[in-house]
C-alpha cells in the first residue's frame, strides 16, 4: 500500500473538521461534547483516497487551550493542510500552527483558505495577501492557496489533487528497519484487549512481533494490525495504524509512549540539541521548557551549552525513544507559548560537552569518538541508523583506521592510541616501583587505566613491544621469568643435579633476585637459607613414602640414607614431610602420615 498520513492546522472555528468531511465521509470529531460544541478539543481521525495514494487524516484541535493536543498530532507527518478562514483572515493560533510546522520541519503541504462563500472576491483576495505576507520567509510560503467553500464543494478536487501532487513530492517515508510509533491514544477495545494508535514512522511492523512499550520498558507482542479500518498482516512506514497489544494493559499506556522495535533504540533523559530560535523569543542560560516530541509532552530542564546558545542540553523527567535529527518543539512552562523549536544532535552526550566536530565523516564515527566500547546494537540506537547502513559506515572507518573493532566493540582511533599510551606509562611505572616482580597484573592495572580486564588483555595482546604471561603483563624487555634467563635455567639446573644437597645461590654465584623470582614461579621452595626445586621435594615425597610403608618406621638418619643426603639437608626436607602429611612424629622417629599413601601411589 502506498499509505501516508496528512495533518491539518489552524485557527479555531475556521473549518477544518468540516473539510475533512467532504474530503474523506468521516466526521472527525469522536466526542459528544465535541459535536455539541462544534468545537474540536483532541486529535481526530478519518482516511480517503487521493489518487494512488491511502490517507490518513490526523485532525488537530485549533483553540489556544489544546495547542499541545494539536503538537501531539503534527509531531511525524511530513504533509500538512493549512486552513485559514477568508471572512476572518490570519489569527493568532494560525501563526503559531504556523511556527509549529515550521519547527518540525513539515516543508510540503496545501493551504486551503475556507468560507469563501461568505465573503466578495475583493475580501477573498485581501485575506489571500495576509495570508501571503504572514507566510513570509516561511516553507509554506511556496504551497498552494485554494479558495474553498465546503458546503457547495467549490475547491474541493482542487484541495485533493494539489494534496497528491505534495505527498508527490514529500520526502517518501523511510524505512530504517527500526520502526517507531508514537502513541496518541491507548484505550481497550471490547474482546480485544489494549488497543494503541499512531503514525508509524521508520520502520514496519508485523503481526505477533514482539516490540516494547517506552519508557515503561514493557514488552508486548502485536496480536493484530489495522489501517484504514482494514486488518493487515504488516504496516509500513508513515501509516496511520491501529495495533492490539497482548502482555500490557491499557492503563500503562498513555499518550507520548512509544511503540519501538526490539533492541534497536536508546532510551534517553539526557539529550544535546541543536536550538532553532522563533521570533523574539530567547531561551535563558538555563530554566525549564515545556518539550513537545512525538506525540507527547515532557517537561524538561534546559541549559545552554555554549556563548551563543546555538546548542544545550535537556534533561527530560523520564526517558524517552530519541535519535539524532528528532525534531522538538519548545513552549515556555509560564507563558505557554511558543519560545522555538531544537533539533536533537546527541542522545548520550558525554559529560563534558564539546562543539561538533565537522572532520567526523559518519554518524557512526561520531558516536564511537564521543563514547567507545559500544557494539553494533548501541551504535545503531545512538545514532540512529538502519543496521546495514550502521554496518557499511563501521566498516568504511574500520579501513581508514578511525575506528577498530575489538572484542566486538568499536572505539576510536584516537581513544585507542591513548589508551594504548597509558597501557604502556602504567606497565613501565610498575616496572619502575617493582624491579622484582616479573609483570603488572592484570585486574590492579585495568583499573588503573580505566578500561575492564577483557579489553585491557585484547588492547595489550596487539601491542607487539608487551608480554601477556597469564594474569600479568610486562614489557617485552623487562626480566619477566626467571626461568626463562640464562642465570635462572643455569641454577635450576645445578639445584636439580644435586636434589637433595643444593648449592646454595652464592655456592655458584647467582643474583638472589633471580632465585627469589624462581620461587614465585614455583619452580624452587626456600627452607630457612636453603633452596630445593620443587621437584626434588616431590621426589622426596614419594621416595619416603613408600619406604615408611614398607617398614613402618624410619628415624631421621634412615631419610638421610635413603636421600644420600646429609644431616643439614634432611631435617629441612622432613620438616615437609611432616608439613606435607606425608609423615608424623613419634617421639624421635618417623611413622606414616594420612598422605603417605597416596604420595607412595603418585
Amino acid at each position: 500500500m502506498n499509505t501516508r498520513v496528512i495533518a491539518t492546522a489552524g485557527h479555531v472555528d475556521h473549518g477544518k473538521s468540516t473539510l475533512i468531511h467532504a474530503l474523506t465521509g468521516t466526521d472527525p470529531d469522536r466526542f459528544p461534547e465535541e459535536k455539541a460544541r462544534g468545537l474540536t478539543i483532541d486529535l481526530g481521525f478519518a482516511f480517503a483516497q487521493l489518487g494512488d495514494y491511502t490517507v490518513g487524516f490526523v485532525d488537530v484541535p485549533g483553540h489556544v487551550r489544546f495547542v499541545k493536543n494539536m503538537l501531539a498530532g503534527v509531531g511525524a507527518v511530513e504533509v500538512a493542510l493549512l486552513v485559514v478562514a477568508a471572512n476572518e483572515g490570519v489569527m493568532p493560533q494560525t501563526a503559531e500552527h504556523i511556527q509549529i510546522l515550521q519547527l518540525f520541519g513539515i516543508a510540503h503541504g496545501v493551504i486551503a483558505l475556507t468560507k469563501a462563500a461568505l465573503v466578495d472576491d475583493e475580501t477573498l483576495e485581501l485575506a489571500e495577501l495576509e495570508l501571503l505576507d504572514a507566510l513570509e520567509e516561511t516553507t509554506l510560503a511556496q504551497w498552494p492557496i485554494i479558495a474553498v467553500d465546503t458546503p457547495s464543494g467549490l475547491g474541493l478536487d482542487r484541495i485533493r489533487s494539489e494534496l497528491e501532487l505534495a505527498l508527490e513530492r514529500a520526502p517518501a517515508p523511510v524505512d530504517l528497519h527500526r520502526p517507531r510509533m508514537w502513541i496518541d491514544r491507548a484505550f481497550a477495545a471490547k474482546g480485544a484487549g489494549t488497543v494503541v494508535t499512531g503514525t508509524l514512522t521508520l520502520g514496519s511492523l508485523h503481526v505477533d512481533e514482539e516490540v516494547m512499550i517506552e519508557p515503561a520498558g514493557r514488552s508486548a507482542r502485536i496480536r493484530s494490525i489495522q489501517s484504514g479500518h482494514t486488518r493487515v498482516a504488516s504496516a509500513t512506514p508513515g501509516t496511520r495504524v491501529a495495533l492490539n497489544l497482548a502482555g500490557v494493559d491499557h492503563h500503562e499506556v498513555q499518550r507520548g509512549d512509544a511503540v519501538v522495535g526490539l533492541d534497536i533504540w536508546h532510551t534517553t533523559n539526557v539529550v544535546d540539541v541543536e536550538f532553532q530560535t522563533s521570533g523574539s523569543h530567547e531561551l535563558p542560560a538555563r530554566g525549564t521548557v515545556s518539550v513537545h516530541v512525538g506525540s507527547g509532552e515532557r517537561t524538561a530542564r534546559w541549559r545552554r551549552l555554549d556563548a551563543t546558545g546555538t546548542y544545550g542540553r535537556l534533561r527530560f523527567d523520564r526517558p524517552l525513544a530519541l535519535q539524532p535529527s528528532d525534531r522538538l518543539v519548545l513552549r515556555s512552562t509560564a507563558r505557554r507559548a511558543v519560545m522555538g523549536g531544537a533539533v536533537v544532535t546527541d542522545v548520550a552526550p558525554p559529560h563534558h560537552w564539546r562543539s561538533p566536530d565537522s572532520s567526523l565523516t559518519t554518524a557512526a564515527e561520531g558516536v564511537i569518538t564521543t563514547t567507545p566500547w559500544l557494539n553494533l546494537q548501541q551504535i545503531i540506537g545512538r545514532a540512529g541508523l538502519d543496521p546495514t547502513t550502521a554496518q557499511h559506515q563501521l566498516h568504511q572507518s574500520q579501513l581508514t583506521g578511525a575506528i577498530h573493532n575489538i572484542d566486538d566493540t568499536y572505539i576510536a582511533g584516537s581513544a585507542l592510541q591513548h589508551l594504548t599510551t597509558s597501557i604502556h606509562d602504567a606497565v613501565t611505572a610498575y616496572h619502575e616501583t617493582h624491579p622484582d616482580e616479573p609483570g603488572a597484573n592484570l585486574a590492579e592495572l585495568s583499573n588503573a587505566v580505566g578500561i575492564d580486564a577483557r579489553k585491557l588483555r585484547s588492547v595489550a595482546a596487539m601491542l607487539t613491544d608487551l608480554v601477556i604471561d597469564h594474569e600479568t603483563i610486562r614489557s617485552q624487555d623487562h626480566l619477566g621469568k626467571a626461568s626463562e634467563t640464562p642465570e635462572g635455567r643455569s641454577f635450576l639446573q645445578q639445584v636439580e643435579a644435586a636434589p637433595f644437597s643444593p648449592p646454595s645461590p652464592t655456592d655458584v654465584g647467582v643474583d638472589l633476585k633471580i632465585v627469589k623470582l624462581l620461587v614465585r614461579e614455583g619452580l624452587v621452595e626456600q627452607h630457612s637459607d636453603l633452596y630445593f626445586a620443587t621437584s626434588a621435594l616431590d621426589r622426596a615425597k614419594h621416595v619416603v613414602a613408600e619406604a615408611i610403608i614398607a617398614k613402618e618406621t624410619l628415624t631421621i638418619a634412615d631419610i638421610r640414607d635413603l636421600l644420600g643426603t646429609s644431616r643439614k639437608y634432611a631435617l629441612p626436607i622432613v620438616a615437609v614431610l611432616d608439613s606435607a602429611g606425608i609423615t608424623r612424629r613419634r617421639g624421635d622417629d618417623r611413622i606414616a602420615g594420612p598422605r603417605a599413601e597416596q604420595a607412595a601411589l603418585g
